[in-house]
Order: C-alpha cells, then sequence, then structure tokens
C-alpha cells in the first residue's frame, strides 16, 4: 500500500512540474533590436546592463550587425522597458524587422 501511495504522489509531482514548465515557456518571447553600437565596449556594456534587467532569459548581441537579440519573460518585462534600457546606456535602438530569406 505505501508503495502505490508513493508511486501516485511521484506521478502528481512529476505532472505538476510539467504544467509548471509549459507555462513558462509560453511567456517567454524574443524581440531584436538594431543598436547603435560600433565595438567591443559596446557590446559589453549592453551585455553587462540588460543582462540583468528583469525578466531577461537570454541575451545575444551581434557586433556586427549591430543587434541586439533578447528572449524575456513577457510577464516580467516588455520589449519597450528593453528599448528604453539600452536607449538609457546612451545607443539609439528600433525594433528589427525580420530579414527574408
Amino acid at each position: 500500500m505505501k508503495q502505490i501511495m508513493m508511486m501516485l504522489v511521484l506521478v502528481a509531482m512529476t505532472l505538476t512540474a510539467s504544467a509548471g514548465d509549459k507555462k513558462k515557456t509560453q511567456t517567454v518571447k524574443t524581440v531584436t533590436f538594431n543598436v547603435s553600437m560600433h565595438c567591443e565596449n559596446c557590446q559589453k556594456k549592453i551585455e553587462g546592463t540588460i543582462g540583468w534587467e528583469k525578466g531577461v532569459k537570454d541575451l545575444k548581441t551581434n557586433l556586427k550587425e549591430k543587434t541586439v537579440t533578447i528572449k524575456y519573460d513577457s510577464q516580467k518585462t516588455t520589449p519597450e522597458k528593453l528599448q528604453k534600457g539600452i536607449e538609457k546606456l546612451g545607443y539609439k535602438t528600433e525594433v528589427a524587422t525580420p530579414k527574408k530569406q
């Protein structure tokens, strides 16, 4: 009887954990900005500051293309807040439009 109860508890815990993971992945979104950065110091400044903003899950900068791609939790922040954060560092930004392939 104890074994059956333990199995039921484990199954319930697994199902609860899976449901929680689905909620997290549904709120993660991605935005890409064109940013007026021009050197590695600019890149490091953005990565070191914006990477710690509330809701930021992942941040990738591309100095050659002058872009910053951010994965964020949409329940904790917005693209507008992220854009303002980059602009506070002294850079001009605009939301990048996807390139056609």
